[in-house]
């Protein structure tokens, strides 16, 4: 499977919120610090660690660590959005969520992300990413139309959508551009095309 989104383009992505950092910063900001370090952590440790079966069992440690990390903030606080960690931190959160292995917990993350983003506390593109990724790990068609994979000719095909037709519809009601923008980006720029995070067996 072929993700459509890098670390650094899903930050630029980020929507602007008014509990952001900008009006005055998150509530907690130790909180904050927290999902920072595992995302940098988790970057760190995927782009340096080399290729062996021994590396890849410290980074699925790693991101076991980060998922509890985020768990237990969840449980206490909900979705840690713009209002309680700010955007980074937040977009820290959904790098955590998105790439964890546990699909259960990755459904109970795309639950809060999705009230945390109907609240205006999130951003609606991670909850699209974490709902089409979720849809395609059960092998099941996706909802948003972000996820693509190799199309045998050295370019990219769209994994099947659920009613095509309805697409749009889908990604309006949640705030999303329009599919046709989203597929010119993502096949005009190749920095968003990328795992974060490790692969699934």
């Amino acid at each position: 499977m072929i993700e459509v989104a890098s670390a650094a383009n899903a930050d630029r992505q980020v929507l602007r919120s008014p509990a952001s950092e900008a009006d005055g910063g998150p509530e907690d900001r130790g909180l904050a610090l927290d999902l920072m370090r595992c995302m940098w952590r988790a970057r760190e440790a995927d782009a340096s660690v080399p290729r062996t079966d021994a590396a890849a069992d410290v980074v699925a440690s790693m991101f076991e660590e980060n998922t509890h990390v985020l768990r237990q903030i969840m449980k206490q606080y909900g979705w840690p959005g713009y209002k309680l960690v700010g955007e980074r931190a937040a977009q820290a959160a959904w790098h955590i969520a998105h790439y964890c292995p546990d699909i259960g917990f990755q459904a109970e993350a795309l639950q809060l992300l999705g009230e945390a983003v109907r609240a205006g506390d999130a951003d609606p593109q991670h909850y699209a990413l974490l709902a089409d990724r979720l849809c395609a790990v059960r092998s099941q068609p996706q909802r948003f139309g972000t996820q693509y994979v190799p199309d045998g000719a050295g370019g990219l095909a769209l994994y099947p959508v659920v009613e095509p037709r309805r697409l749009d519809d889908r990604r309006f009601a949640w705030g999303l551009e329009p599919h046709a923008e989203w597929d010119a980006r993502v096949r005009g720029d190749a920095a968003l095309v990328g795992f974060i995070g490790p692969r699934r067996p």
